[in-house]
């Protein structure tokens, strides 16, 4: 498990090299999201291609600050759902409107909210905040409280986290796989337990469009049992 002040000390590394990886972007005609921002993980995430583009510039300065100012601010000493809560719940803006826990638009910049997310992953975002990035916010929001992580942005990581359930409570976590091929890679979605009925699971997590008209946010969604390619998988209990 990870100590407020090692959670600090890998968010801010992340923020420090993306400053100076665009620094160094502005230099050169071709941007390379990775390399600006300065990740180096142990091993890379296969990617499906984004059916919508979105911000894959740097950020500008301000926006990184804004940006690591939020993720500091995250509650510590609560639950992981409480966590995603806060990040559901935030508000503010960059100086375009789009919102920090939205995925920003095509032409523009990635938004570092949701690239810092990946900090706790091994996954290069190699599309800015358009790389799948449910599985990065839930283990951040894991780190933020104190819990155990599976350090991937595959949400299949989660297929085997912590103890199988079959009476979910809020704040657990769920497991959906990819219906196709994919789902035999791990590819799916990953988020946090909030209710279910029998036509479907109200989960709270990043990367879902819900009502929000983006292509990705922190939200609320209802996922059937089976539907829009994906299959539940299981609910999990947080380590």
């Amino acid at each position: 498990m990870l100590s407020r002040r090692k959670i600090m000390f890998t968010v801010a590394s992340s923020s420090a090299l993306a400053v100076t990886g665009r620094s160094m972007a502005q230099q050169t005609k071709t941007i390379d999201v990775v390399k600006d921002w300065g990740f180096a993980p142990s091993s890379l995430l296969p990617t499906a291609p984004a059916e919508t583009p979105t911000g894959l510039e740097p950020a500008r300065n301000e926006e990184v600050t804004t940006a690591f100012r939020l993720l500091f601010r995250a509650p510590r000493g609560v639950t992981p759902l409480l966590v995603a809560e806060y990040f559901e719940g935030l508000r503010d803006k960059n100086s375009a409107g789009k919102p920090y826990n939205y995925e920003w638009p095509t032409p523009g910049r990635a938004n570092p909210l949701i690239v810092g997310f990946f900090s706790m992953t091994n996954t290069l975002p190699s599309e800015g905040d358009q790389t799948s990035w449910c599985a990065a916010f839930v283990n951040f929001c894991l780190a933020v409280a104190d819990k155990k992580l599976t350090g991937s942005a595959l949400s299949g990581s989660f297929r085997t986290y912590g103890q199988q359930t079959n009476d979910p409570t809020p704040g657990d976590i769920v497991v959906f796989r990819d219906a196709g091929p994919k789902g035999n890679q791990g590819f799916g979605h990953v988020g946090f337990f909030v209710s279910k009925d029998n036509n479907g699971i109200q989960v709270l997590g990043g990367n879902q469009r819900g009502s929000t008209g983006s292509t990705g946010a922190v939200t609320r969604t209802k996922f059937g049992f089976s539907s829009g390619g994906l299959i539940f998988h299981s609910y999990r209990k947080i380590l």
